[in-house]
């Protein structure tokens, strides 16, 4: 007959069993109830670029063959072509270019961030620029430059210009610091942009509106913002993952 295993034995065994299962990490099983929970988003610097480009020659071709056959073959309903109207709001294209300042706004804000935490000489200009971004991309929603023209004469894009000149004088010595391919690729995204929203919009002023004429000046206007704004964003991406085409990892962390 087999002898009962005695209580002293039994606790042996049983801490013998339990040191060899492996141990879990309390930190990874429980968590503070106060503690942050963080969401991180990592993607390569070019790739988000590349994925709007594709979506801005969408929405330029699609303007381009609605206005060609509106005007040339048979008239479409005005609800249809108003969808992808580069000339009016509250629709496709007028939210696309919305969203594309407002992610570009988003970044100049979290290089901003990282300026001030280092003690950058220049971290004022980088918190300037987010918010010249946030404002454009208000307006692409709220049409405040639409509003300036109907209370004022004047039309918007010769103060909008003058003012982007004078802007751009202010930003020179930033520029100047900037790495010289940066620099390069804002100012030419700049120049796109700016010509397109104030040098083009001046040159539309003549045409008759109702006209096929005046869509393609719209296509060439609204088309250069977009490809403006975009090479802007490739460039910016660029500097932050440290122009070397590195992934680009933001981290979110939310909190009571």
């Amino acid at each position: 007959m087999r002898r009962p295993l005695s209580s002293t034995n039994s606790g042996k065994q049983s801490k013998e069993v339990d040191s060899k299962l492996p141990q879990r990490n309390r930190s990874d099983t429980a968590q503070r109830p106060d503690s942050p929970i963080s969401y991180a988003i990592t993607f390569e610097s070019g790739s988000l670029p590349r994925r709007l480009f594709f979506v801005v020659i969408g929405l330029l071709t699609a303007h381009a063959i609605l206005s060609v056959i509106h005007y040339e073959f048979v008239r479409l309903p005005w609800l249809f072509r108003q969808l992808f109207d580069l000339d009016e709001e509250n629709n496709l294209p007028s939210w696309y270019s919305s969203i594309a300042l407002f992610i570009t706004s988003i970044f100049l804000w979290l290089c901003a961030r990282e300026k001030q935490a280092i003690g950058d000489a220049w971290k004022r200009q980088w918190k300037i620029l987010a918010l010249g971004f946030l404002v454009l991309s208000i307006d692409e929603v709220a049409g405040m430059h639409e509003t300036f023209n109907s209370v004022v004469k004047i039309n918007w894009a010769i103060p909008g210009g003058l003012l982007a000149v004078i802007i751009g004088f202010l930003f020179l010595p930033f520029l100047l610091d900037l790495e010289r391919e940066t620099a390069k690729l804002f100012v030419i995204s700049g120049v796109i942009y700016v010509g397109g929203a104030v040098g083009v919009e001046l040159l539309a002023v003549p045409l008759r509106v109702d006209s096929l004429q005046y869509y393609l000046m719209t296509l060439w206007e609204e088309g250069m913002e977009m490809i403006g704004v975009l090479l802007f964003l490739h460039a910016l991406l660029r500097y932050m993952s440290g122009q070397h085409r590195n992934q680009l990892k933001v981290t979110a962390i939310v909190s009571d």
